[in-house]
Formats: structure tokens, C-alpha cells, sequence
């Protein structure tokens, strides 16, 4: 593979985020020729730029279902859910406002292989919107399976005012 090939997944044309963009293009040169990057092939530098919006999820099985065990985040999705959620679920530890319609985008990358990218527009009592948009890439630890997802988290709001308190509190618009 050309090493700037550039690959097509879905949402992919709608991501603003520039660290969001940069990790899309690190996914890609990691990955070259395999069918998917090697999660020992990021360095700490790689994700010196997206450390407070990303998610290091370790996916495991239960029951034929997914677990997505969170086992880094960084400040932004603490302060989404007012707590530290290392080493909780995913599926518990979600803002409710987005879990329903997040949730099948990580099972998307399980499926497929692939980087996903998806939005989900939240509103907040008083009319506050906000665009809560997920980048997922999928890695592997034994070349075969997707084996760990990083997740880079953007809160864009349409007001000027706090995103994650809108997130915390808010209703899927």
C-alpha cells in the first residue's frame, strides 16, 4: 500500500477535528500493507496531541457480545461523566445522551475493521446543542483480531457555552 493512500470509511468526510484528522493519517501509515496497525506500534508521541479527547478501549467477548473495557481516557470524557471511568465499561460509562446511538458505531469497527467516525447532536433543557463527534480506530495486539479501539472525542457546541455540562445533562436532540 502506498503509504499515502488514503482509505475510504464511513463519516469519514465529515470529521473538522484536526487532531481527529492527524490520528486518521497515523492509523493509515501504521497500518501499510496488514489488515490492521499493531497497537505496540503508537508511541506515547503519537498521542501527545490527542491525549485529553482520546479513549484506549480493550474489547473483549461475553456471551457473543462486545465488552469495551476503558482502560485510559483522558480529561475531556471525565469531565463529561464528573468522574474517572478507567477500568469501567464503556457501555456503563457513557453520557446517556449519547450511548444508544454510539454504541453500534464501535461494534461497526469490530465488524468491518475499520475506522468509523459518527456524530450525535445533543440538546440541553434550555436549547443548548452540542455535536458529540467520535472517531473510532480499530488495533490489534495479534495481527488478527480487533483487539483495542482508540476513540477521539470532540465536543463542538453551537452556543458559547460549557459543552460537557450540556453532554452531562442533555437529551439526544
Amino acid at each position: 500500500m502506498n503509504p499515502h493512500t488514503q482509505i475510504d470509511f464511513e463519516g469519514r468526510a465529515h470529521i473538522r477535528c484536526v487532531q481527529q484528522l492527524g490520528m486518521v493519517k497515523l492509523w493509515e501509515r501504521l497500518k501499510g500493507a496488514a489488515s490492521l496497525p499493531g497497537e505496540a506500534a503508537v508511541s506515547g508521541g503519537d498521542l501527545e496531541r490527542v491525549r485529553d479527547k482520546l479513549m484506549v478501549l480493550d474489547v473483549s467477548w461475553k456471551d457473543g457480545e462486545p465488552q469495551y473495557l476503558i482502560r485510559f481516557h483522558g480529561i475531556d470524557f471525565e469531565r463529561m461523566n464528573n468522574r474517572n471511568c478507567v477500568g469501567r465499561l464503556l457501555q456503563d460509562a457513557m453520557p446517556p445522551a449519547v450511548r444508544e446511538s454510539g454504541l453500534p458505531f464501535y461494534r461497526q469497527v469490530l465488524e468491518r475493521r475499520m475506522p468509523a467516525f459518527g456524530i450525535t447532536t445533543v440538546r440541553s433543557e434550555t436549547g443548548g446543542t452540542v455535536s458529540y463527534e467520535r472517531l473510532l480506530l480499530p488495533f490489534t495486539r495479534n495481527g488478527q483480531e480487533v483487539d483495542q479501539i482508540y476513540c477521539i472525542l470532540t465536543l463542538f457546541a453551537e452556543e458559547n457555552s460549557s459543552p460537557f455540562e450540556i453532554v452531562q445533562k442533555a437529551s439526544q436532540a
